[in-house]
């Protein structure tokens, strides 16, 4: 961990002791028993033999597209669903739909350091294998995720405080911000919390070596999910993600959700590492203020169907500079709802190359066929979708998509250095 890192952890430290920290008020249920830790999801399946390959149904668009964040690795495209399987896996039916849609570069995205190592082994995989969208991946560690820094027998002890605190016993939430401060403080945690940085950096070294890697992350803060990992726990792993940042090395790919006074002033904190590496706030969500807030350190925005649920939301995506806009799915997550606010924008899907509709039958997942979509299931081909809400939003409509579109290409391409 660099000085400075160290620093910010030992000043965070000491403000919890201080009392100058205040642990929040509500309660966020959890199971008495400790929380599990996320069940990682099974490798992706190897890409099938050219003669198995899903030909891509007519569909949309001479708009060229970067889907800086796809949940690729998600079981969900190995047909498993909440562990139960479904249907065969169809990653390489929906990354040729991808490209027929224009998606020309997807970021996988990685929220613990195996799963990076994971992005990284599909991205060499699919590369390898002819796969027509050019994928890059992230590493590092999701904000609730973050318990992963933490030895064993610590993060047992983290657990057991959270189990307490969501029963409305053992002191509740200031009980457990005291035990996460005294954790953090000791030196086997804080030795343990510098071995996953340095192992962190390592696969970024070895991925941007490879030229796989396009940003560090997803990292950030998650207080929406607190009863996943604690607030002190997702700071130290936050604090520990941003020493990662240098400049001329990849940018962050950050999260922020219900955090942004503390997650703004951490970004402040650390702000020539975040200035010179950049970064984009992906999945924005936030109003006005946070907007400009964000847009004040330099950081970008991405927005997906997440950002564009409400009236609220679609005026603040409005607001976006296009010279900081990006544009993402985080598939299987985040479509853009028919009850979303921006549905009326929404219009078939169309064939980058010819402008034709898309055919592409869509099925549940019980009943799913080869060359169907999956309903409810994002894909990187549905950021056609948030970019027709998008343009919708800022009054564009239709005849405004090619504006939107380029310029949200062209940020993508510069931010994570990918080939135009």
């Amino acid at each position: 961990m660099s000085s400075a890192s160290l620093q910010s952890l030992q000043l965070l430290l000491a403000q919890c002791r201080a009392g100058t920290v205040t642990p929040p008020t509500r309660v966020h249920r959890v199971a008495l028993t400790a929380v599990p830790k996320p069940t990682q999801p099974p490798p992706p399946p190897p890409p099938p033999p050219a003669s198995e390959a899903v030909a891509a149904a007519p569909t949309p668009t001479a708009a060229r597209f970067v889907d800086i964040g796809a949940n690729l690795l998600d079981s969900m495209f190995a047909g498993s669903y909440r562990g139960k399987q479904a249907h065969e896996a169809d990653l390489d039916a929906v990354l040729a739909r991808a490209a027929a849609c224009g998606v020309q570069h997807a970021i996988v995205t990685a929220g613990t350091l195996e799963e990076s190592r994971l992005a990284l082994e599909l991205v060499r995989r699919q590369r390898a294998g002819g796969c027509p969208v050019r994928l890059h991946s992230t590493v590092g560690v999701h904000p609730t995720r973050c318990l992963d820094f933490l030895p064993e027998a610590e993060r047992a002890e983290i657990e057991a405080a959270m189990a307490a605190a969501a029963d409305g016993g053992g002191g509740g939430e200031e009980t457990l911000a005291a035990i996460e401060a005294e954790v953090l403080a000791r030196p086997s945690v804080m030795a343990a919390i510098e071995a996953h940085a340095q192992a962190l950096r390592r696969l970024l070294s070895q991925g941007r070596e490879e030229g796989l890697v396009a940003a560090i992350g997803e990292c950030g803060l998650d207080y929406d999910r607190l009863h996943f990992c604690p607030r002190l726990v997702q700071r130290a792993g936050f604090a520990a993600q941003l020493g990662l940042a240098t400049e001329g090395g990849p940018p962050l790919f950050l999260h922020n959700r219900a955090a942004r006074g503390e997650f703004a002033a951490m970004c402040k904190e650390r702000r020539g590492a975040v200035g010179a590496a950049g970064g984009v706030v992906h999945s924005f969500d936030g109003d006005a203020a946070e907007l400009e807030q964000l847009l004040s350190l330099g950081l970008e925005i991405g927005i997906n169907g997440c950002s564009l649920k409400t009236e609220a939301n679609l005026a603040v995506a409005a607001r976006v500079p296009l010279g900081r806009l990006h544009l993402e799915t985080d598939a299987p997550w985040c479509g853009v709802r028919r009850t979303h606010a921006g549905a009326s924008h929404l219009r078939p899907l169309r064939h980058a190359a010819t402008g034709a509709v898309c055919g592409w039958a869509e099925e549940k997942k019980e009943r799913w066929r080869r060359g169907a979509t999956v309903k409810d299931r994002g894909e990187p081909c549905h950021i056609q979708h948030v970019l027709q809400v998008v343009s919708g939003a800022r009054g564009g409509g239709e005849e405004g998509e090619a504006e939107v579109a380029a310029a949200a290409f062209a940020n993508s391409v510069r931010v994570f250095g990918l080939a135009s």
